[in-house]
């Protein structure tokens, strides 16, 4: 049958294209060639613009840098290797460059967002990616080299669309070539990659370094997989003795500490402020009149100092289960402890379990949902009774309980976005005020108010803080001066609970710290601290003082009882995530468990032991902890109740969790 005659004018053109392709279609030789240089060439390309993407226009510097040429081979013999599987350039191209380039803008935002790179753990994220960018929409802004290597990448896809078809080998053989480039991505990529690929880019894989180490010798690519190769081809640590032989040792040590000797029991308010710093300590910014007054009015009647964070604009779940687990991130390659699974945090006692055993009531308040950290199995593994988020305040608040309509009620209490830091205050205080009765009551408040991102944050009503004053301009200037209003109602919101609590009749203990510091990064690159000139723009340029300093807040501990507070009113002291939780439990008077008196021991050795910084007690900051033979007997013994806790059989866990009788 003759299709009608306008059939025949829409097939004609389609016919010429096959024509068309088919006269420019070379003999099959010629196709193999063209194949293979073409999925290299794609590989070579890609690798260029992944670096592009997360690094910028500096990555020119070092174009043909082994890290870029080995790179450009990795990505070239995956791409071939598709490509001969699937008969189509096209295909191999696109299912590589698709995740690779992926990989790239999430590693340039979180680098922006944080300053340090993305790890194998925040691929346990992928699923709350959603919630994490509306969470941070306004931070999230692609550079100009970014997005000009994603179109690149693009344009590249697109003429491979119309190139593959003249170039795709035949079908049997090319599928049987296929094994080809596997074998070789096995052999140089993986059975080679310590001597072919990391001792070539200066990172032997048996030794432990931070991510961004990592990527600043491979790049983003490599060095993902040699995190990949490092988890899949690690053998589990050997402990340094018989589980039996180290928690002896872990007694022996901690038996001369003192008794608790407090039996009261004081309520505890345990405030996680979030992204809280001193702002008038930044190098560069002044103020004419004190924007976070009622923080430094009580540093005078608390004791106060610097909280060394295992984090730097991000992780906040990591933070606290640092705090409330004792468990030290220097001997967790950078592991986010939130990718954990729940029975994990149940395998040592943690800080609310112990107040739990002790006979408090024990509770979570958060102004924000539940939607991204999995708050509610993790810290039910903790030993919380309850968890409270923004749909849940009903249930123990009074004036919520009362209002006719419960989201218009909360909703007038947004500021800067987020549900204020003066709410949380008074949902605190509505709870202690109904379970005070009961028990003892250790109730833990996570602030939102001051979570980033921070441009334009606030509206002009909103704006009531004492203006910044420094050399920023525009984007930078209004970023800081946003920073400084959180800030100054994070203050207020803290003087109100101790207004309140300072006239109660029970013993209260009240823990203010900041999580982390705010990443501040700029649209254009940097961060409002190195335009303030406080550190490179390159974390692979800051030295261990500089890590130190930028890994840390300010926290203080205010009591209505002397006896309850580590040293005298107006002192300082530093501690940190390692020992935060330790600390609460030295002054509290509870009966703490082996594993808990270990912790306190070692406090007083150490200040911190991040994966990317340590610091002892002599404020001596380095960028590698300090061996066994320097001395360092308890730290070593932290890293065999880690290992075997997190990476073993959890052998010593009974007898940690166990309250001696000395």
């Amino acid at each position: 049958m003759v299709p009608p005659e306008a059939d025949r004018t829409m097939i004609k053109p389609i016919r010429h294209w096959k024509e068309l392709r088919a006269r420019l279609t070379p003999p099959t030789p010629w196709r193999w060639v063209l194949c293979i240089l073409t999925a290299l060439l794609s590989g070579a390309l890609l690798a260029v613009l992944t670096f592009l993407t997360s690094e910028g226009s500096q990555m020119l510097a070092r174009l043909f840098s082994p890290a870029v040429l080995l790179c450009a081979l990795f990505l070239g013999l995956l791409v071939l290797f598709f490509t001969l599987l699937l008969h189509s350039v096209f295909l191999g191209y696109l299912i590589v460059a698709a995740p690779m380039m992926l990989l790239a803008v999430a590693d340039y935002l979180k680098t922006m967002l944080t300053t340090v790179p993305i790890t194998l753990s925040d691929l346990t994220l992928v699923g709350q990616a959603g919630h994490i960018a509306e969470l941070n929409k306004d931070v999230l802004v692609l550079s100009r080299s970014s997005t000009a290597a994603i179109l690149a990448a693009v344009l590249w896809l697109v003429v491979l669309f119309f190139l593959s078809g003249s170039i795709r080998p035949p079908w049997g053989f090319s599928v049987l070539a296929s094994v080809l480039p596997a074998a070789a991505l096995v052999l140089l990529f993986w059975v080679g990659a310590p001597n072919f690929v990391y001792a070539t880019l200066n990172t032997d894989v048996a030794q432990p370094i931070p991510q961004w180490m990592a990527k600043k010798e491979c790049g983003v690519v490599l060095g993902m997989w040699r995190s990949i190769y490092i988890s899949a081809t690690k053998d589990d640590e050997a402990l340094s003795g018989t589980p039996e032989a180290i928690t002896q040792r872990v007694e022996e040590l901690t038996m001369d500490m003192p008794r608790q000797p407090y039996k009261d029991k004081p309520n505890i308010i345990f405030i996680l402020s979030e992204s809280f710093l001193d702002v008038t300590k930044l190098d560069g910014v002044t103020f004419e009149e004190d924007p976070i007054p009622e923080f430094h009015a009580l540093k005078d009647e608390s004791v106060s100092g610097t909280f060394y964070s295992r984090s730097l604009g991000y992780g906040t779940c990591s933070v606290e289960l640092e705090v409330f687990t004792g468990l030290h991130s220097a001997f967790l390659d950078g592991a986010e402890l939130y990718s954990w699974s729940p029975e994990t945090f149940g395998r040592l006692p943690s800080v609310p379990q112990v107040y739990r055993d002790n006979g408090y009531y024990t509770a979570l308040v958060h102004t924000f949902n539940d939607t991204i950290y999995n708050r509610t199995e993790n810290f039910s593994a903790l030993g919380f009774d309850d968890m409270f988020f923004t749909g849940d305040y009903a249930k123990f608040y009074k004036p919520a309980a009362d209002a006719p309509d419960y989201l218009a009620y909360i909703m007038q209490f947004i500021k800067g976005r987020y549900y204020s830091d003066d709410l949380l205050a008074d949902l605190l205080i509505g709870l202690y005020e109904g379970k005070k009765e009961e028990s003892p009551v250790f109730l833990y408040g996570l602030s939102m108010e001051n979570h980033q991102g921070y441009t334009d944050k606030f509206t002009e009503e909103e704006l009531d803080t004492p203006r910044p004053q420094s050399a920023l301009t525009g984007e930078a200037a209004n970023i800081l001066l946003n920073l400084t209003q959180g800030l100054h109602d994070a203050s207020a919101s803290l003087g109100k609970l101790v207004d309140y609590f300072r006239n109660v009749d029970e013993p209260v203990v009240l823990v203010f710290y900041g999580d982390h510091r705010p990443g501040l990064g700029l649209a254009k690159g940097g961060t409002v601290y190195t335009e303030l000139g406080i550190v490179p723009k390159s974390t692979g340029e800051w030295t261990a003082d500089q890590f130190a300093m930028m890994y840390s807040t300010d926290y203080l501990i205010w009591s209505n009882d002397d006896r309850y507070l580590p040293a005298e009113r107006g002192s300082t002291m530093e501690t940190s995530s390692n020992y935060l939780g330790s600390l609460l439990l030295d002054i509290t008077g509870v009966e703490r468990p082996l594993y808990w008196k270990f912790v306190s021991l070692l406090s007083q050795e150490r200040v911190m032991d991040n994966y990317l910084y340590h610091r002892d007690r002599n404020g001596v900051n380095s960028l590698l902890p300090p061996t066994q033979e320097e001395g360092s007997e308890a730290l070593w013994l932290m890293r065999d109740i880690i290992t075997d806790t997190v990476k073993g059989e959890h052998l010593m866990a009974d007898k940690l969790r166990e309250v001696p009788d000395y």
